[in-house]
């Protein structure tokens, strides 16, 4: 524990030109056109595309992500998930300009649930245009125990009544690029092997992020720029599983959710 304390408060600091061409490749990857030029606001969700770790290969771990101790604290639990996370947009970022990403490590918050030990790290991450904050952001990541079959967590239903909702029936190659796009090496999302037979899951898993930016995505169809945002991973989706995005819109702001074929709630987020 007294290791995991030490890297509460560190702080890295990295740099990225917004460039329109990740954007336009994610929309590719979701079946649509070219759509951003330089000097155009880039929607909400879209800085993962941008800010990633560069780790050297020799520097990774089993599951594809860097090694404990290098980014992140050396949390002895082996399996590694984007739990959940919030955003508050002061400001737009713009295509074209340059950034700064300020991380913080918040907090370390060990737990025993259900499915055994977790601990939960969460991460400010503040992006800064021109010496200002324009969006801050919160993730959080949960450590977990080794798969066993005593781990699976039954679905509970997902809500009903929503204004709008879009079908998604995803595939590999979508996984791959989303991969790609965010240089995101962890073998879930593209190695089912290891997805079944080391983490055991039933097929390729869906990202979280990628789940979180299509509810972002199915706001902005509407013309709806949020200025809080705040989402919670509930249970995976596997290939070939299909999932439904959902929004219900009142006076007060935005109920959203990801449910899955069965009905089964797979993210539920808040938006205002």
């Amino acid at each position: 524990m007294a290791d995991w304390e030490s890297w509460v408060g560190k702080r890295t600091v990295c740099e990225a030109l917004l460039s329109a061409e990740p954007a336009n490749m994610l929309a590719a990857t979701l079946g649509r056109e070219r759509e951003f030029e330089i000097g155009d606001e880039m929607p909400l969700a879209y800085q993962w595309l941008y800010f990633n770790d560069v780790i050297s290969a020799n520097r990774l771990g089993r599951d594809g992500h860097p090694q404990k101790g290098i980014t992140l604290p050396p949390i002895d639990l082996p399996r590694r998930m984007w739990a959940a996370g919030s955003f508050e947009l002061h400001r737009p970022l713009v295509f074209g300009s340059h950034v700064e990403r300020i991380s913080t490590i918040e907090s370390i918050v060990p737990k025993e649930g259900r499915s055994g030990s977790l601990c939960f790290v969460t991460i400010l991450h503040e992006y800064a245009n021109e010496g200002t904050i324009a969006l801050s952001e919160k993730q959080t990541i949960v450590y977990r125990e080794e798969a066993t079959d005593s781990t699976a967590v039954a679905r509970v239903p997902a809500p009903t009544g929503a204004s709008q909702s879009e079908k998604w029936q995803l595939n590999e190659v979508a996984l791959f690029r989303y991969s790609a796009l965010t240089f995101n090496g962890h073998r879930i999302h593209y190695d089912v092997d290891y997805a079944r037979n080391i983490e055991g899951y039933p097929g390729l898993v869906i990202h979280g992020p990628l789940e979180a930016t299509l509810l972002c995505e199915l706001m902005r169809a509407n013309g709806v720029v949020p200025r809080t945002f705040a989402y919670q991973a509930k249970s995976p989706v596997c290939l070939p599983e299909a999932f439904v995005t959902n929004v219900s819109s009142t006076a007060d702001g935005h109920e959203l959710w990801v449910s899955g074929e069965d009905g089964g709630l797979l993210m539920s987020a808040k938006a205002s």
